[in-house]
């Protein structure tokens, strides 16, 4: 094999290389890039109105460590009030700032 074709080989085997490590990373920093508070609380409140009347809601955009659980996740606390039974029944979540999946839900 001449040196050209070496070459040639070499660079396309580099440049491919590059391809997939550049797209492995474009997916790790999508998937370790917290989700933006708000559109968390539109699904919270999008899972909530499937059974329930929402009369009210927040969120708190700065992310604090869930200290329930050893590994201390951050995640956004937020409240959603309900009306059940003509009365107002409220609920306080902890919600995982990077799937934003509930990981506690209490009512209060």
């Amino acid at each position: 094999m001449n040196t050209q074709k070496k070459e040639n080989l070499i660079g396309s085997l580099l440049l491919i290389t590059g391809l997939i490590v550049g797209a492995a990373s474009v997916i790790l920093i999508k998937e370790n890039k917290p989700k933006h508070a708000g559109k968390v609380l539109e699904q919270i409140l999008h899972d909530f109105r499937e059974n329930n009347t929402v009369v009210g809601s927040w969120i708190d955009y700065d992310p604090i460590p869930f200290e329930e659980y050893q590994s201390k996740p951050l995640v956004y606390i937020g409240e959603v009030s309900t009306q059940e039974d003509n009365k107002v029944t409220t609920y306080r979540f902890a919600s995982d700032i990077y799937t934003g999946e509930i990981i506690d839900l209490v009512q209060i």
